[in-house]
């Protein structure tokens, strides 16, 4: 199959929304477990969201590979999911730049491992660990934190999905 004619297939829209929504998570993963950026509360929702275009988009693939309808509205459905995360995102992205308050629920300000140790493990096991603050960008790329990245993207992918999706298929 030619590039041109997976472009008009009817596999193009959800395959390029899985990619993109597992690119992100992987790459959150990456940067949470290889270099240490742990996610905070904000963080967690934009990924539910990718989880969600992920199982949406591998059920519109196999419902194009079994012949069913429904790939029109499955199609609208990961716009709409894009379309949230990118809103979720730029939010997310107002509370680390100081423009309005995150929910209260994101006022964490970090664990402290450091006062964690072998000798006292189980007392540690009674105390609460607060993930990061959500107003405080831990990685800045081209001045935009992760967030806005992933707003970025999210919206990029709501945009490339309707246009996939809205194309006439061979």
């Amino acid at each position: 199959m030619k590039n041109s004619a997976l472009l008009r297939s009817p596999y193009a829209a959800p395959l390029f929304a899985l990619l993109l929504s597992g690119g992100l998570l992987i790459g959150a993963w990456v940067s949470q477990y290889g270099f240490g950026y742990h996610p905070c509360t904000m963080c967690y929702w934009q990924r539910h969201v990718h989880k969600a275009v992920v199982v949406v988009a591998l059920l519109a693939l196999l419902m194009v590979r079994m012949g069913l309808p429904m790939q029109k509205t499955l199609t609208y459905l990961l716009v709409l999911l894009l379309l949230g995360s990118a809103g979720l995102a730029f939010y997310h992205s107002g509370v680390e730049f100081k423009l309005w308050a995150g929910p209260q629920t994101c006022s964490g300000g970090g664990a402290n491992l450091s006062r964690f140790s072998t000798e006292n493990l189980l007392d540690q096991l009674d105390q609460k660990i607060k993930p990061p603050s959500c107003d405080e960008a831990v990685w800045i790329f081209l001045g935009l934190s992760m967030a806005t990245w992933n707003g970025i993207a999210s919206l990029f992918g709501a945009g490339v999905t309707a246009f996939l999706g809205s194309r006439k298929h061979d």
